[in-house]
């Protein structure tokens, strides 16, 4: 690489660095989400717009989606402790499963009948697409949502379902990717039969787990030789990229490895604080504006036009499943009525994490034809999301009587 290129590299960091967080200060101004300014500028800087973010760039930014979504997922698992676990309740627990898994099954079937009846594709081919759409269906956002709630101090059944919800929501959308994901490059890919499918997903699910608790564990034992923040960093980054490496090399799942690393270490020590505060104090700013910012320069107009009805249908069929399932899972674990009529709308933002396992799963071989369809239905239906999303959050809310104002 010329010291040329380098420079265009550096620049290029920069100016994203730079305008993501102008347009994160002007969306919390406007009182959305910080990433929504970041995906808004990531649009505006893409190649099929500004150009300001260089398409050579964007092919070569695989590093940076990795390491996002190492730290991404880690902070994640992290997050959940066998305690909460307990704390949280059938409700929840019931609630949760409803909405991920009829969210995952609503789409899969309205996307796969929508591609054999519109797009001609093969049964196979229908089903292989739809199970991987399905699987981005699951994980909310709670950025937004958490925003809506602290601006009016919400107080309340609802309010503390949905943050028993949104905690256990990216998890079981993780699991739920690593299921459809893996289908979906069996009948694409290898053409495997449903038997060896079966048999790769199990290898990639308990190989995953086995390996992000060896992570935990040897991230817990070096731990106790880490006086300060700078070492509990440099000790974090340093087994998590190897895990993830490690996991990509074996051929296991990746996010789930790098969460489960999460997971094991949270339960291993009483001073998990000391891994999560560093990073998200100091790391996960910077990291996150440039993956948001890097992952929304995918978006291409001409595809985006040419596949909104499939960003409505993917939008719509998703909030059909959250409704559905979260009512049915709140009406068996007997959760109050406003529970289970308001939970959806709080859990209607997507974002986040989802932009990168849509990049992750595009970066795969066996799916690269439908590469640019999947990033950019996932980053414009990422925009109706957190655009839409903060209303809905204070709607559900504000019809539940948990915030005291008037729409």
């Amino acid at each position: 690489m010329s010291i040329q290129n380098e420079v265009y590299i550096l620049l290029q960091l920069g100016l994203i660095l730079l305008t993501g967080y102008l347009f994160g200060n002007l969306a919390e101004w406007m009182k959305l989400p910080r990433v929504s300014g970041y995906i808004l500028a990531g649009v505006l800087m893409s190649p099929s717009l500004l150009g300001v973010i260089d398409k050579n760039f964007l092919e070569s930014s695989d590093l940076l989606t990795h390491a996002s979504l190492s730290v991404i997922t880690f902070l994640i698992g992290s997050s959940l402790t066998l305690k909460k676990l307990r704390t949280l309740g059938k409700k929840i627990l019931f609630i949760t499963i409803g909405e991920a898994e009829l969210a995952f099954i609503t789409v899969s079937v309205a996307v796969g009948i929508f591609l054999v009846l519109f797009e001609g594709e093969s049964l196979t081919t229908a089903v292989a697409v739809a199970l991987l759409f399905g699987s981005l269906a699951s994980p909310t956002d709670p950025a937004s949502t958490l925003a809506v709630m602290h601006q009016y101090k919400a107080r309340g059944p609802l309010t503390t379902t949905i943050l028993g919800v949104t905690a256990l929501d990216d998890i079981t959308g993780i699991i739920n990717f690593t299921v459809g994901y893996s289908l979906a490059i069996s009948l694409l890919g290898a053409g495997l039969s449903l038997t060896a499918s079966l048999g790769s997903l199990l290898y990639q699910v308990f190989g995953a787990v086995l390996l992000g608790v060896i992570g935990g564990a040897s991230m817990h034992l070096l731990g106790k030789f880490a006086q300060e923040r700078k070492e509990i960093v440099t000790l974090t980054f340093g087994v998590l990229f190897i895990v993830f490496s490690v996991a990509k090399t074996a051929g296991v799942d990746e996010l789930l490895a790098t969460m489960t690393t999460g997971i094991a270490l949270v339960n291993m020590t009483h001073d998990n604080e000391r891994f999560r505060e560093p990073l998200e104090n100091y790391i996960e700013d910077i990291l996150f504006t440039a993956f948001f910012v890097v992952g929304s320069a995918y978006l291409e107009l001409k595809v985006l036009i040419e596949h909104f009805p499939l960003i409505l249908l993917y939008v719509g069929s998703r909030f059909a499943g959250k409704y559905v399932g979260s009512y049915l899972g709140g009406h068996v674990s007997e959760a109050p009525e406003n529970v289970k009529k308001y939970i959806a709308f709080a859990l209607f933002p997507q974002g986040g994490i989802v932009i990168g396992l849509a990049l992750l799963a595009s970066q795969n071989d066996a799916l690269r034809e439908y590469a640019s369809t999947l990033v950019n239905v996932v980053i414009g239906s990422t925009v109706i999301h957190e655009l839409i999303g903060p209303i809905l959050s204070r709607f559900a809310l504000f019809k539940a009587g948990e915030i005291k104002t008037t729409l």
